[in-house]
C-alpha cells in the first residue's frame, strides 16, 4: 500500500511539473511612447522622400532632418532605458533560479532519503514496528511518530511542487525577458544607424545653404517666432505644475492623499536665486554671439530681440546643466530646433535651444554639470541658445553667469 501511495505521489508531482512547463507564447506590446516617435520619424521620411534632388537642399528638408533626428534621439534614450530596466530584471531572476535551485536540491534530497526508508521499512517492517512496542503508550507515541514523518513529507512534496512551479516560470520569464531585451538591441542599433545617416546628409545640405543669404535671413526671422514660442512653453509648464498642485490639495482635502510623496522635492534642490553671479556656463569654452535684449544682425540688417544669450562655440561641443532640477520639456521649435527646458528650485527654469545627441529623457533629474547634450550645427555655426525664466519673467543671463 505505501510503495503504491509513492509511486502516484511521484506521478503527480511529474506530471504538475511537466504541464506548467508548456511556455505560452506572449505578443508583446510596444511602449506607446515609442510607437509615436516611430510614426512621427516614419512620417517626417515619407515626406523627405517625395522630394527632388533640386528640392532637398533647402531650409525646410533641414528641419524636417532636424526634427528627425530629435525623435531619433528620444527613441534611442528610451530604448537605452527599457534595456536597463530588463538587464535588472534578467539580473533579478537569474538570482531567484539559482536560490530556487538549490532549495530544490536540498528538497528532492531529503525526499530520496525518505523514499529509501519506505523501501527498507516496507509494509511488514512498519506494522511489526508498532507491534513490538513494549507497552500501548509507546506503540501510540510510534504511530504518532510514524503520522509526523508521512505528514512532513507530504508538506516536502507540497513545497517541492510549488519551488518545481517557480523555477520554471523563473526560467520562462528570463526566456522572454531576454528574448526582449535583444529585440530592443536590435531595433536601437538599426536606430543609431539612421541617426548617423542623418547627420550626414544634414552637413551636406548646411553646406549648399550657408551659400545662400536668403536662408540665413529665413533663419534669424524664425528665431523671432521661436522665442514666442518658448514663451508659451513656459507658460504650459508653469499652468501644468499648478493643475497638478491643485488636483493634489483637492484629494487631501478629501483625505485620498495621506499618504502622497512627490517624485522630486524642489525644496530639497540647490537654491536657484542663490546663484546668481556665479552660475556654471552651459557650455565651456564659447564667447556671446548675440546678448540679452535687442541684436541687430550687420549683414542682414535685420534686428531681433532675444530671450536669452546665443553662444557661439565648436562643433561636437558638449552642453551641460547649469543647476540641479529637472528635465520638464524637450520639442522641436523652428528656429532653435531641438529645445530643452529644466526645472529649478524657486521656479526657475533654463531653456537650451540648438541641442543635438541629447543624453536625458524628460522627468530625468539633472545635476549641475550633468551633460545633457551636444551643441547642433545652424546656418549661422554651432550656437547654443541659453535663458533664464523665473515664473513668466525671462532674466538676462549674463548677469547670472559665473565671471569669465
Amino acid at each position: 500500500m505505501v510503495k503504491y501511495l509513492v509511486k502516484i505521489i511521484f506521478i503527480s508531482l511529474f506530471v504538475s511539473v511537466f504541464t506548467q512547463g508548456q511556455i505560452k507564447e506572449k505578443i508583446s506590446s510596444k511602449n506607446n511612447e515609442l510607437e509615436n516617435l516611430r510614426l512621427k520619424i516614419n512620417s517626417l521620411e515619407k515626406e523627405l522622400s517625395k522630394l527632388t534632388v533640386k528640392e532637398k537642399n533647402n531650409l525646410k528638408v533641414l528641419k524636417k532632418i532636424d526634427r528627425q533626428k530629435l525623435l531619433l534621439s528620444k527613441s534611442i534614450k528610451t530604448l537605452e532605458k527599457e534595456e536597463r530596466i530588463k538587464e535588472k530584471k534578467i539580473k533579478k531572476l537569474n538570482s531567484n533560479i539559482k536560490k530556487f535551485q538549490k532549495r530544490v536540491d536540498k528538497l528532492q534530497k531529503r525526499y530520496a532519503e525518505y523514499i529509501t526508508w519506505l523501501y527498507k521499512q516496507g509494509e511488514t517492517s512498519t506494522l511489526q514496528y508498532l507491534i513490538n512496542a513494549e507497552s500501548f503508550h509507546q506503540a501510540l507515541l510510534r504511530y504518532k511518530y510514524l503520522g509526523h514523518i508521512h505528514k512532513a513529507n507530504k508538506k516536502l512534496v507540497d513545497e517541492l511542487k510549488i519551488l518545481k512551479n517557480k523555477l520554471l516560470s523563473a526560467i520562462t520569464n528570463l526566456n522572454e525577458e531576454v528574448e526582449e531585451k535583444e529585440k530592443i538591441i536590435v531595433t536601437k542599433t538599426k536606430e543609431k544607424k539612421i541617426l548617423d545617416h542623418k547627420r550626414v546628409v544634414k552637413k551636406k545640405i548646411l553646406k549648399t545653404l550657408k551659400k545662400n543669404k536668403k536662408s540665413v535671413v529665413n533663419e534669424i526671422s524664425e528665431k523671432r517666432k521661436a522665442e514666442i514660442k518658448i514663451k508659451k512653453m513656459i507658460a504650459d509648464l508653469i499652468e501644468k505644475e499648478r493643475a497638478k498642485e491643485l488636483k493634489r490639495r483637492e484629494k487631501k482635502l478629501k483625505g485620498e492623499l495621506e499618504d502622497y510623496v512627490p517624485k522630486f522635492n524642489y525644496n530639497k534642490f540647490e537654491n536657484f536665486a542663490e546663484l546668481k553671479g556665479k552660475l556654471s556656463w552651459p557650455v565651456r569654452k564659447s564667447k556671446i554671439e548675440r546678448g540679452f535684449g535687442e541684436n541687430k544682425n550687420k549683414k542682414t540688417k535685420t534686428v531681433t530681440l532675444n530671450y536669452g544669450v546665443d553662444l557661439k562655440t565648436t562643433s561636437n561641443t558638449d552642453v551641460y546643466a547649469v543647476a540641479e532640477g529637472v528635465v520638464s520639456a524637450i520639442e522641436w521649435i523652428a528656429g532653435y530646433g531641438s529645445v530643452m527646458i529644466i526645472t529649478h528650485r524657486n521656479n526657475y527654469r533654463t531653456v537650451y535651444g540648438h541641442l543635438t545627441d541629447i543624453t536625458v529623457l524628460e522627468g530625468n533629474k539633472v545635476n549641475a554639470g550633468d551633460v545633457i547634450g551636444k551643441v547642433n550645427s545652424s546656418l549661422e555655426g554651432n550656437i547654443l541658445h541659453f535663458e533664464i525664466w523665473n515664473e513668466r519673467n525671462y532674466k538676462n543671463p549674463q548677469e547670472w553667469l559665473a565671471k569669465k
